[in-house]
């Protein structure tokens, strides 16, 4: 018998400890929540030599693709990273390299033909209406000392 009593105290105890840090938790005031920053925080790159000559504009042998160049690397760079944004019926859309830019070790020049639009199941649905891109080009070059190209190209 003195052991049931013992089992039930101490099985009250733990409940009556359950209910009071629910109620602490409910009475309790919230933290301060942490100021959120509400402005992007972007690495700013220096801007890339200006001989770079970089061009934008449709292929002439492929539909809504755009042939994107960039001339004069003169064997200096190892990477480039691209990423194209543009209008296509009212909506931002746009393209980028992925998470690993482009080598060009040992080029003097870059040339990439680009789809505007999406593929899926080999079936493409071109982006229509296109009729300006903004580029942004992030340059890596033999030292690993980065610098970035940005312009808008009327195609």
């Amino acid at each position: 018998m003195k052991h049931k009593m013992k089992l039930l105290y101490g099985g009250l105890a733990v409940l009556l400890l359950a209910t009071g840090l629910i109620v602490y938790r409910a009475v309790a005031p919230a933290p301060d929540p942490v100021p959120v920053e509400e402005e992007e925080i972007t690495e700013l790159l220096p801007e890339a030599d200006p001989s770079l000559v970089v061009a934008a504009a449709f292929s002439k042998t492929k539909d809504n693709t755009v042939v994107l160049s960039v001339k004069n690397l003169a064997s200096t760079y190892t990477t480039v990273g691209y990423e194209l944004t543009y209008d296509s019926q009212g909506l931002i859309k746009g393209v980028n390299s992925g998470s690993k830019p482009v080598e060009v070790a040992g080029q003097d020049e870059f040339e990439r033909e680009v789809y505007l639009g999406t593929c899926s199941r080999n079936v493409c649905k071109p982006d229509l209406g296109v009729s300006k891109v903004s580029v942004v080009l992030e340059f890596t070059d033999t030292t690993g000392k980065k610098s970035q190209f940005s312009g808008d190209f009327d195609l």
